[in-house]
């Protein structure tokens, strides 16, 4: 049941109109990842949704359309969604694949999400299962700082050294790759928007085939272009992660509707060519074993 002073304060917002539906689903784009994560989400609840796919239309106006159809929550697939919901602020936001989300973060009086980044510990027991000691990292320091921050105590403990580099934008990763050349015995790959695409990704599989160092990354769209071993978010988890959030939102649990999260289910997949040319072994129980 949907909490009576959730719906009185949508009627003091929206008197005029009765509720058409639960969920305003917001993508960047159609895509069949995003269907794979409605799918999660409709598996906690059958909400009743209408779905906006941004780069279908010149311009949306998503404020006249929550003003007239009333809508109790949006959910925001991808970046440009984000973007998009953070402008709407008569009804919470969750939001879900975007690489800009971070917990904590600001623009909107009532937004939540699942941010991308798999669970530190995840990616440092690859590393430790694989002789890594000294692991580069390149991404915007201060957007990640959090992340990091727990990543460092997790790799303090295991005896990794995790050397930083930081870049503010795509056009700087070329450079700090380079002062990294003969400092580390691997790459991790943050989902960050200053290195996640284009050519500043790229740069990283250069980097990994000319200086025979594995690339850790998180998804799995990267294996073809270099990545040794990939942790990939479980879209269908996500999306049922999604789905109790709205849940938490729709039946008015404050205390625990705006906690941001990590993916809770991961996948571990691997290039086995590039893991045989590194000498990393594929016996590895790790790579087995997945998660």
């Amino acid at each position: 049941m949907r909490l009576g002073l959730l719906l009185a304060f949508c009627g003091l917002l929206f008197p005029s109109g009765g509720l058409a539906y639960d969920l305003l689903v917001v993508q960047s784009q159609r895509s069949p990842v995003y269907d794979e994560i409605m799918r999660g989400v409709r598996s906690v609840a059958p909400y009743s949704h209408r779905v906006i796919a941004l780069n279908e239309y010149s311009e949306v106006d998503l404020k006249r359309i929550v003003r007239e159809e009333n809508p109790l929550a949006i959910l925001a697939l991808g970046d440009n969604a984000l973007v998009a919901a953070k402008k709407v602020k008569q009804v919470p936001v969750v939001s879900l694949m975007a690489l800009g989300y971070r917990a904590g973060m600001g623009g909107h009086p009532a937004l939540t999400g699942v941010e991308v980044q798999i669970p530190p510990e995840r990616y440092l027991a690859v590393l430790r299962a694989i002789k890594a000691h000294r692991v580069g990292i390149i991404a915007n320091v201060s957007r990640n700082a959090g992340y990091l921050k727990l990543a460092q105590k997790i790799a303090n403990r295991n005896g990794i050294e995790l050397i930083l580099r930081d870049v503010k934008s795509p056009k700087d990763v070329s450079a700090q790759l380079d002062s990294l050349a003969g400092n580390v015995d691997a790459l991790w790959m943050l989902p960050d928007t200053s290195i996640a695409t284009g050519e500043a990704a790229d740069a990283f599989f250069l980097f990994s085939a000319s200086r025979r160092i594995p690339v850790l990354s998180f998804s799995s769209n990267y294996l073809a272009s270099g990545a040794a071993i990939i942790i990939e978010m479980d879209r269908f988890d996500l999306g049922r992660q999604g789905g109790e959030m709205v849940e938490q939102i729709l039946e008015g649990n404050d205390s625990t509707a705006f906690v941001s999260a990590y993916p809770r289910k991961s996948h571990l997949k691997t290039n086995t060519s590039i893991l045989r040319r590194l000498g990393i072994p594929l016996e590895l129980s790790i790579f087995k074993n997945g998660n």
